[in-house]
């Protein structure tokens, strides 16, 4: 009985003091990419239909900050859809494109020692993205080379603790970017909704 009454709360201390030293995350998330569906620019009236695609995605996370109640981190999302289906009144368009975002910014984590923690999060970075080598009317799409523009994402998401070291993440983030090559004039920027969820590691 004794012992038991040494233990617990060398336990709990143990387990508090881990907790704060925790300042690492690493993240494998996997879930979908699901862009805006676009309108050419006049003199264009081609429209421009975008699938959901399967996205993974990959966050190293590094405490600058620590308020007990919140935290903040520097992180770095990548992001990659290998396959997003377009469908285009365009003949011209690709068949589909693939994605990549690398956006490095700044997480704000309430509560990031209690079993259930909400964050906020924003970066800015680049997007690439490669279209199919087809074109909708089946012939060799010349403009499949790819292209590179700048990126934004912001967005939030849910931590909940399992283990110690290990926790279960719930995310949604827009990911907002320049436009694919459609092979037209499409108005605006390419917004890239992610809805994903996956296993954090703390160290």
């Amino acid at each position: 009985m004794k012992l038991r009454f040494v233990l617990v709360p060398f336990i709990m201390a143990l387990t508090a003091v881990s907790a704060f030293a925790q300042k690492n995350e690493i993240g494998v998330l996997i879930g979908g990419l699901s862009p805006l569906d676009r309108d050419g620019r006049a003199p264009s009236i081609s429209s421009i239909a975008i699938g959901t695609g399967l996205a993974y995605q990959v966050n190293f996370a590094h405490r600058i900050v620590n308020a007990h109640l919140a935290a903040l981190y520097i992180e770095v999302p990548i992001v990659g859809a290998p396959n997003t289906d377009v469908n285009s009144s365009n003949v011209f368009s690709p068949r589909s494109y693939s994605s990549l975002f690398i956006t490095p910014g700044l997480k704000l984590k309430a509560l990031p020692v209690a079993g259930i923690s909400p964050y906020l999060a924003a970066g800015v970075g680049f997007a690439r993205f490669s279209g199919s080598g087809s074109r909708q009317d089946g012939q060799p799409n010349t403009s499949s080379g790819g292209s590179t523009t700048g990126a934004f994402n912001f967005g939030g998401g849910l931590d909940m603790k399992v283990a110690p070291f290990i926790s279960v993440r719930g995310e949604i983030r827009d990911y907002i970017s320049g436009n694919p090559e459609f092979n037209l004039s499409v108005s605006g920027k390419q917004h890239s909704v992610m809805f994903a969820g996956g296993v954090v590691l703390r160290f």
